[in-house]
């Protein structure tokens, strides 16, 4: 019996097999034939965009093309910055500088292996097996006596550490080496992957130096008719061979390419205030003056806010109010990163008022989520100072003004229990969902068994929630080592506050969540459930 070509089978069903491909295989499948070709059609929702001259031309290809420029929703923007020598390069839950060459050196290094790795070794946790993966690989043919600077070495050693303690070993490795074996020995070494290394960071400073990546961006906003959506993030390059996105530009990267990870915007650890970045408003205020961004308005997930935005007068904040007044803004995702030197929170930035005025300004908003980074030092389970006063969050959120809410979220912030009660309670009738994750008490024994033992209580006195049972989401991290390991409880919650069931944590002195309670998920892994 002679096959059937898939396309003699009905529309119908050649559309329903081929909505379960990825757009990487109907790529593949166009190029069998004209024939597929031409009824075949990608799946375009999003483009990408960054200080990479390939990211440019394939986001302005696509603003171009008459059919697909229609179809795009959302435009994430990489903002992470590929490094130009060590000391701008942060480990995310170490804080580590690397050492600092300039990008101009090509020297050989020679530095002593065994000593320069367990140094590098002393203050971080791993098995025993994920110790010999990155030792088969630092000590092959592709580390070993390459010329590229200490630094990049350095510093390639580390991502490598960290894929490979966050993954245990090769789920993560790029189809050519599945084993730890074959990526000691394909690919480019690690001389060669600093000379493709060394040409990104030129067209980086090209591209910033000429703004072409502004430029684009408020290109897009004009000829992307369908957009709905504007993420600004640093976290797209994750972890070696295991991006967030697969951009264009990452897309192209030799397979096996050792490269140092973008850890993201600074942390608290960052020495001078004005190394946190601030709110990019401006671009989208000039999308606005030429009326583009109507749709895109509707929802944003901005980058770390400064906030040191909210204690002086400043252009930032400015664009910051102007986002949020845009009739139809519906969603904010507000990260904010405390300005600043050492680790203790600025928490005057949040007193003055002047986050809750911004806020006011977004009437139309349904879903909020807010959380902050810079809280470093701080974990869920710890005593915070006894000098810490957490801000009322009734004075940061204007709850009286989001009549249309029905989405809320808090994360990553030193709270009061009794407090965050009362904000809940005084949300709107109109919210479905409420996410509450790492929150450090200063009550409470500090822990989430006494928190919720109060929600319930509250609920069943009608003192929470009269009129509504919003669905509840609690994320604890995993052995409380702040790495972003969390575990999730959800449908937990929800049988123990409405269902009289069993409380999904230990009662204190324990503070952590009951043996194999909870669905845990990776932050840094994308591929996580």
């Amino acid at each position: 019996m002679t096959p059937r070509p898939m396309l003699d089978l009905p529309v119908e069903l050649v559309h329903t097999i081929l909505s379960y491909l990825p757009n990487s295989d109907i790529k593949s499948l166009r190029l069998v034939s004209k024939q597929y070709c031409d009824s075949v059609q990608l799946r375009l929702s999003r483009v990408f965009l960054s200080a990479n001259p390939l990211n440019i031309k394939i986001f302005r290809a696509v603003a171009d093309h008459e059919e697909f420029r229609h179809h795009i929703t959302e435009i994430i923007w990489d903002d992470a910055r590929l490094s130009h020598s060590g000391n701008d390069i942060i480990h995310p839950e170490q804080g580590i500088w690397l050492p600092n060459t300039d990008i101009s050196d090509n020297e050989i290094d020679e530095f002593n292996e065994e000593e320069d790795w367990d140094k590098g070794l002393e203050d971080l946790y791993f098995r025993e097996e994920d110790y010999d993966r990155v030792h088969l690989v630092i000590r092959s043919r592709r580390f070993k006596r390459q010329r590229c600077p200490h630094w990049y070495k350095a510093a390639c050693k580390q991502s490598l550490e960290r894929t490979i303690e966050r993954r245990s070993g090769s789920s993560l490795l790029p189809a050519e080496c599945p084993s730890i074996q074959d990526l000691c020995e394909v690919g480019p070494s690690l001389g060669e992957c600093w000379e493709y290394y060394r040409q990104l960071v030129k067209k980086q400073d090209d591209v910033l130096a000429g703004g072409y990546d502004e430029e684009a961006f408020v290109y897009g906003l004009e000829k992307f008719t369908a957009l709905r959506r504007v993420t600004v993030t640093p976290s797209t390059h994750n972890l070696l061979f295991g991006p967030f996105y697969q951009t264009p530009m990452i897309r192209a990267f030799p397979p096996g390419f050792f490269y140092p990870i973008p850890f993201g915007w600074p942390t608290s650890l960052t020495e001078e205030p004005e190394d946190v970045p601030a709110f990019p408003g401006k671009l989208l205020m000039k999308g606005k003056e030429k009326n583009t961004v109507d749709s895109a308005l509707r929802y944003v997930h901005l980058p770390n806010i400064n906030t040191m935005i909210f204690e002086d007068p400043c252009p930032e904040y400015d664009n910051f109010v102007e986002v949020l007044k845009h009739p139809g803004f519906r969603r904010l995702d507000l990260p904010l990163i405390f300005g600043g030197t050492g680790s203790e929170p600025r928490w005057q930035s949040f007193r003055n008022g002047k986050l809750r005025a911004a806020l006011s300004e977004a009437g139309d908003l349904e879903e909020f989520s807010f959380y902050t980074a810079g809280l470093d030092g701080y974990f869920e389970g710890d005593e915070p100072p006894i000098s810490t006063v957490p801000v009322l969050l009734e004075s940061m959120f204007p709850l009286d003004k989001w009549h249309k809410l029905r989405h809320f979220e808090l994360s990553r912030f030193i709270v009061s229990q009794t407090n965050v009660i009362s904000c809940l309670s005084k949300l709107p009738d109109t919210v479905v969902s409420v996410k509450l994750s790492l929150l450090v008490f200063i009550d409470g024994e500090y822990s989430w068994h006494v928190f919720l033992e109060e929600m319930r209580k509250q609920i069943q006195e009608k003192t929470l929630w009269p009129n509504s049972r919003p669905n509840v989401i609690i994320g604890t991290e995993k052995d409380m080592c702040g790495n972003g390991e969390v575990i999730w409880f959800e449908k937990e919650i929800h049988a123990f506050l409405y269902d009289d069931a069993e409380n999904p944590f230990e009662s204190p002195p324990d503070i952590g969540p009951k043996f194999k309670w909870g669905t845990w998920k990776d932050a840094l892994d994308p591929y996580s459930v």
